[in-house]
């Protein structure tokens, strides 16, 4: 059973104050378990939860040219959701999938709507979250613009260096924006 005080850690990172309105978020909190290939959220379909990932690894990938390119990961402590879909309640562009088992909570976007009609707080506290998520994606974007595949692999390592074990090497060419051949000798070129 994952535990619920990780999910009030991360909350209370973004917001040193929704200490006080933990109370409020809590009771929506519904936790959740999704085996290896598992998908938490379809292409296609309208985004309803937001996840929080006790254990283990999503993958956010979308598909071009009949080809899946990996977005982003979302790991333990971390927040992961197809984020244009909840938001606009619009079918997602991107799948979620568990790429580990994955263990966590869920918060549903009627919920949250509902919570954030009642709470000026916990409305503030979703904010901080989605501008969190939008920093992510930036950050992410800027990297492709300053660094080679091979300083973003290097970053990827040194912040979640589980994923040399964990993740499929197809996945995290993709997320490179590299072919697994040009990652493997990055690797080879590491040892």
């Amino acid at each position: 059973m994952p535990d619920i005080n990780e999910v009030k850690q991360a909350i209370l990172q973004l917001d040193k104050h929704s200490g006080d309105n933990w109370h409020l978020f809590e009771p929506l909190l519904q936790p959740v378990a999704f085996s290896n290939g598992s998908f938490l959220a379809h292409m296609g379909r309208v985004s309803s939860a937001i996840y929080f990932i006790s254990s283990g690894i999503v993958r956010v990938f979308t598909v071009h040219q009949d080809k899946e390119v990996s977005l982003d990961f979302a790991f333990p402590g971390q927040f992961s959701t197809a984020y244009a879909s909840f938001i606009t309640q619009q079918p997602s562009i991107v799948s979620l999938q568990a790429i580990t088992p994955v263990n966590g909570f869920a918060f549903y976007h009627a919920d949250l709507q509902e919570l954030y009609q009642r709470s000026h707080a916990a409305e503030h506290t979703g904010r901080l979250l989605a501008e969190y998520q939008y920093v992510r994606k930036y950050q992410r974007e800027l990297a492709f613009l300053q660094y080679s595949a091979k300083e973003r692999y290097l970053q990827l390592l040194a912040e979640h260096p589980q994923v040399v074990q964990l993740i499929p090497v197809k996945y995290i060419a993709s997320y490179l924006g590299i072919e697994p051949e040009s990652l493997s000798r990055i690797r080879r070129g590491l040892t």
